[in-house]
């Protein structure tokens, strides 16, 4: 049996991600014991979605006005007896404390190969530089991208490649975390060697024309 099925949360934002793994957790009947919601007050289509699916599932919702892990946000995390939880926060919010960090597992997907490609959009960089796509999907750590991985996969280029740093990226995200819970108790978390890679940052428009015409 494999108890990170009977007994994780997810963090769920109001981001086109979130909505890609409810859904695909949704389809594999997969339901997270808890969820909890950081609803930072704008009104989009993907909110609108969000509330609509999160609300219509029968578990157990946590509703938290903020787009940041705050104090209040980790007291209660703290206090909750799940250890493993699904992250999907918002663009470049980092979560950095340490003591949620050392006492939870926080599972996040990340698209680039760790650690040659930490960072943001690296997706791009990967197909610039390699003409490769992989997603990594690790047990965060207070450092950027530098955490245990559990799963690396290749994936192949989508037909559309303007499909590739929304729909296609949530996709290649969503595919990592369903083979992660499904099969988390036969992986082994590897580290990272540590070495002094720098992060790649939110790409130049010029750079990701460049890699769509690539």
């Amino acid at each position: 049996n494999n108890l990170m099925l009977k007994n994780f949360s997810i963090i769920v934002t109001n981001t086109s991600r979130a909505l890609a793994y409810i859904r695909i957790l949704e389809q594999n009947n997969i339901f997270p014991k808890q969820i909890i919601y950081l609803d930072n007050f704008k009104k989009t289509e993907i909110s609108k979605k969000i509330k609509k699916k999160i609300f219509s599932l029968k578990t157990r919702l946590k509703i938290f006005k903020t787009q940041d892990i705050t104090k209040k946000v980790s007291i209660y995390i703290l206090k909750s007896r799940i250890k493993n939880i699904v992250y999907s926060g918002y663009p470049g919010v980092i979560l950095r404390d340490a003591k949620i960090l050392k006492q939870k597992n926080f599972i996040h997907c990340h698209p680039g190969k760790l650690p040659k490609f930490r960072g943001s959009t690296t997706i791009y960089y990967s197909l610039l530089k390699e003409k490769k796509i992989f997603c990594s999907t690790l047990i965060l750590s207070r450092n950027i991208d530098q955490g245990k991985i559990l799963l690396t996969r290749k994936y192949s280029r989508p037909k559309n490649i303007l499909t590739i740093d929304k729909k296609y990226d949530d996709f290649i995200r969503s595919k990592n975390l369903l083979y992660v819970l499904k099969n988390f108790e036969k992986l082994t978390p590897i580290s990272q060697n540590a070495n002094d890679i720098i992060p790649y940052y939110v790409i130049h428009p010029v750079l990701r024309s460049i890699a769509f015409k690539k």
